[in-house]
């Protein structure tokens, strides 16, 4: 597992809470040998070996928080120092030590507890923060407990002083903490962050008030900064208050994702990751769940591939930064409609439902939204809609502008209430695994 900041990046490029007395969730990785129990989430974050959620309390932007973690044997390899949790223990409260005294943590010297080995490297297991952030931030360590279980915090702060970065020219400052633990010789790091205000911006609509409104509108923004720092800060202890560590146990149930309109558990592949986001947004009426997993090693090779990064960025061609280094991506969506006959009219004519099919089929390829940037050279639809149950069936392959090429498989499913949809992408010549095309044949929709 690779660049888990760049998971929790990508969800902020994403997205700009849940209430308060919401049904707790618990997610458990047996393999990894952590629980996390928390509030439902807007969006979840998966993988093999991690696990994280992000919220958005404004409505807007988010704040990201999750779990990874990795073997001995992994932090070895990549710091080339024996690991155990013994010595983690006795390097903790040599620290406590030092900040009991005031004197420098260097003094530990303890290659865990120090910020070089979770930078992004090629090939680096324990990549979390690119290289871009390090080198401009302030970065602090302290220690402390929740319950039993002891945490070195590394607190990474940008500075919003520079404006040629090429990480700014994508989104606002940030605030990360990396929260460090060891149980069972497993090496555990919660990575938790969210966007600091923007303080020039604010700045200069202040001054741009009238001198009657200047002081009201500072202190709006003032207030709600404070509130929002507030509130991303509580996001973070309660996950931390919500994870219990145990010793890992062989998984019997397969990896994947829930998605109850679909048939529940979709297993996917080992090196996949996931992002699933509930919302309501878009139409309050239909609210939906939708689900994009890839390979993670797509997802990870993005913040590597700097040269090419920047020079997407400087076009601002944030399409090519995003897919220049996945080849497959699979997208999955269900809705359970609040109006029981929302899409009955579907079933009153299969014929022309088909007709229908092909006509918005046509008419969207040639609108402009979809034409400024796909090519379809072939789309071919074919439905079935027999009672209360309907399926239409897409194929077809084409171009993105100035990119790639790709071929797209996807099945849109419907009850009178259900909407469901499984779409398989992948670049140029890429053909669906047989294993991934099995999960994808067998994903029905739920007609309850």
């Amino acid at each position: 597992m690779k660049q888990l900041f760049s998971t929790a990046f990508a969800a902020l490029l994403l997205i700009g809470s849940t209430g308060a007395f919401a049904a707790v969730n618990t997610y458990t990785d047996l393999d990894s040998g952590f629980r996390l129990k928390a509030q439902p989430s807007w969006m979840e974050i998966g993988g093999k070996n991690f696990y994280g959620i992000a919220n958005k309390p404004d409505k807007k932007e988010a704040s990201v928080n999750l779990v990874c973690a990795f073997t001995a044997k992994e932090v070895e390899e990549e710091t080339g120092k024996k690991f155990s949790t013994e010595e983690f223990m006795r390097k903790f409260k040599d620290l406590q030590v030092l900040e009991r005294n005031g004197i420098s943590p260097d003094k530990v010297n303890y290659i865990i507890f120090m910020p070089d080995p979770y930078e992004i490297k090629e090939d680096n297991k324990l990549s979390l923060v690119p290289k871009e952030l390090l080198d401009n931030s302030s970065i602090s360590i302290s220690t402390n407990k929740k319950g039993k279980t002891p945490y070195v915090y590394l607190h990474i702060v940008e500075k919003s002083d520079k404006d040629d970065d090429a990480l700014k020219k994508l989104r606002r400052p940030v605030d990360v903490q990396l929260a460090l633990t060891s149980q069972n010789d497993m090496l555990y790091t919660v990575v938790s962050t969210f966007p600091l205000p923007n303080l020039k911006a604010q700045k200069k609509i202040i001054e741009e008030a009238t001198p009657f409104s200047r002081e009201k509108t500072r202190n709006e923004f003032n207030g709600g900064n404070k509130e929002k720092l507030n509130s991303y800060i509580a996001s973070r202890k309660a996950f931390l208050n919500g994870l219990s560590f145990f010793p890992p146990q062989r998984e019997e149930e397969s990896y994947g994702f829930t998605d109850a309109l679909l048939g529940g558990k979709i297993r996917l592949p080992e090196d996949w990751a996931y992002m699933q986001v509930n919302d309501d947004t878009i139409n309050e009426k239909i609210p939906l769940k939708l689900t994009l997993a890839t390979p993670w090693k797509g997802v990870s090779d993005i913040l590597n591939c700097r040269d090419g990064a920047e020079s997407a960025l400087d076009k601002k061609d944030i399409g090519k930064l995003n897919f220049q280094k996945i080849n497959e991506v699979m997208l999955f969506a269900s809705s359970k409609a609040k109006d029981k006959n929302a899409f009955a009219e579907l079933f009153n004519s299969p014929l022309l439902t088909q007709l229908a099919v092909d006509r918005i089929i046509k008419e969207g390829l040639k609108h402009p939204s979809v034409k400024n940037f796909v090519d379809f050279k072939e789309l071919k639809a074919t439905s079935n809609f027999t009672e209360n149950y309907g399926k239409i069936y897409l194929t077809g392959n084409g171009s993105v502008k100035n990119s790639c090429e790709f071929n797209l498989d996807a099945n849109v499913m419907f009850t009178p209430q259900n909407f469901g949809l499984t779409c398989y992408i992948a670049k140029d010549d890429k053909k669906m695994d047989p294993e991934l095309s099995k999960i994808f044949d067998r994903i029905s929709l739920s007609r309850h």
